[in-house]
């Protein structure tokens, strides 16, 4: 039916797929219960599938998975949020390519029960890749991290666990395994979130899923149980792990000090984090003119560090920030794609995302149609969206 109205009438394309979005945004709110939750996610998927900074970003992780030690049996990274998998996949890609005779401890940690299940389906044809693999998810917060393997409860919630161990040698039969109904029970029944009055998300249960494979098990079942004391992590990455409107004291208590805990001695700690970027911040500031999206860099927080000894702060050296770039990727034809509409609105929805604009302005400015008339033209007169992210490095090196 829709090929057909299509067919006779073009324009009805974009009627198809507001009529979509309106039906999914309907099942998104009545099983999550929160609008929020559809809005994010949709501009999320947007941004994911309309730019290149998954692929960017693990460009510039890989010369860090080259310099790990090559003298070790094992060694362990954190992925402190790992979104919809491609970051964690293509580390473990990397990292077999650099060590394919060391055991990888790999832990995922996320919240989101639909980025959950697409890391998941990732991770078969790593199983068979590398063997000697371990895979840790975790729902939990980053100040949480140190303590979920060794405990039974945090915050006076039991922490659910399972493992599980799979069968066979190769991608298929881990694949039904990893999203059979024994696993996919346990997420469905434990992996939820819940919503305070003001608005902040935190997980329903505590949770840890490892998954291993049968014949690697000799080699990784004495670390399912981590003390965190002298066995802390080689390598973190923090890919955009909290909100860039966020103070520099907020960023580093919440997000960056509790994950500089976790390091091994000379390990080392990745943050990237968006900065906008020149077209990204005129197109903000034309629509939010008091509204600083990016108010700090990673050279702010690097000072502050410096400034703020956690603790032991002489063990800790600084690299030098990088600022890299990537684009919004045009769609073949340049009318209307499935879910995120016109070109210009899926640019809008883009900058939207990496500014992380409150709904509540959004709808404020919508409201205002000469200025929104106004903000879509200076889109449309963007030879280029480019989006500018930092990346900088702390190590622990006592």
């Amino acid at each position: 039916f829709n090929a057909i109205l299509i067919s006779k009438y073009p324009e009805s394309k974009c009627i198809i797929s507001l009529f979509r979005l309106s039906f999914i945004g309907l099942i998104f709110g009545y099983f999550m219960g929160k609008k929020r939750f559809f809005d994010d996610r949709l501009k999320y998927l947007s941004f994911i599938q309309n730019t290149s900074e998954k692929k960017i970003i693990s460009t510039e992780i890989y010369p860090h998975i080259a310099r790990l030690s090559q003298n070790k049996s094992y060694l362990r990274i954190l992925d402190a949020g790992t979104g919809d998998g491609t970051i964690i996949s293509n580390v473990i890609k990397s990292f077999h390519r650099y060590h394919a005779y060391t055991s990888l401890l790999i832990t995922g940690k996320e919240i989101s029960y639909e980025d959950l299940k697409n890391t998941l389906e990732k991770m078969p044809d790593r199983f068979v890749e590398h063997p000697n693999l371990l895979v840790t998810m975790t729902n939990v917060k980053f100040s949480e991290l140190g303590m979920v393997e060794n405990s039974s409860k945090i915050k006076n919630k039991k922490v659910k666990e399972f493992n599980l161990v799979l069968k066979s040698n190769n991608s298929f039969e881990f694949n039904s395994q990893i999203a059979g109904s024994k696993l996919g029970n346990f997420i469905k029944k434990n992996w939820g979130i819940e919503i305070d009055s003001k608005g902040r998300t935190s997980y329903s249960n505590p949770c840890l899923i490892r998954i291993y494979r049968e014949d690697n098990k000799r080699h990784l079942e004495h670390f399912l149980k981590n003390d965190y004391k002298n066995n802390n992590y080689d390598l973190i990455i923090a890919s955009q792990a909290y909100r860039a409107a966020s103070s520099v004291e907020m960023k580093v208590k919440n997000v960056i000090g509790p994950l500089l805990r976790l390091l091994n001695k000379s390990g080392k700690l990745l943050v990237t984090h968006s900065v906008g970027g020149p077209s990204i911040q005129k197109i903000l500031k034309l629509a939010f003119k008091d509204k600083e999206a990016f108010p700090n860099s990673a050279k702010n927080i690097i000072e502050y560090l410096k400034d703020n000894p956690m603790g032991e702060n002489s063990i800790y050296s600084y690299a030098k920030p990088k600022s890299y770039s990537f684009d919004f990727k045009k769609t073949p034809d340049q009318t209307v794609t499935e879910l995120f509409g016109h070109d210009t609105e899926a640019k809008w929805a883009n900058i939207l995302y990496v500014g992380q604009i409150p709904e509540k302005e959004i709808q404020n400015l919508e409201k205002n149609k000469n200025l929104y008339n106004r903000v879509l033209r200076k889109i449309e007169s963007e030879k280029y969206i480019q989006f500018k992210n930092e990346i900088f490095c702390v190590s622990k090196i006592r």
